[in-house]
């Protein structure tokens, strides 16, 4: 049997690379990917627990479920805050944008 340490570096490791990638991606769509990248890592870390823990095991199914559905509003409350930047400033990268002129 995998120790549960391993499972934790892992999971540590996913949430690490995650945030990485939201402080240093100047992109819309990679943030939201390194987010995506920080909730599979709690969801492992999770599941871990549950696999070692008999007592933890239906709460943390509850708080996976619930990390899988808050995950699916932020990424689709994500996209459309993306597309609306993306219509007013030609792009998805968080650069100093500059507006368009309105004809």
């Amino acid at each position: 049997m995998v120790p549960l340490s391993w499972y934790l570096v892992v999971a540590f490791i996913l949430i690490g690379l995650g945030a990485y990638g939201m402080m240093v991606k100047r992109n819309l769509i990679r943030i939201l990917i390194g987010a995506e990248i920080m909730g599979n890592g709690v969801n492992i870390a999770l599941v871990a627990f549950a696999l070692y823990s008999p007592t933890f095991n239906l709460t943390a199914q509850g708080l996976i479920i619930l990390v899988i559905s808050v995950a699916a509003a932020h990424t689709a409350l994500a996209l459309v805050l993306m597309l609306m930047y993306n219509r007013r400033y030609d792009t998805v990268d968080l650069g100093r944008p500059v507006d368009r002129e309105v004809a």
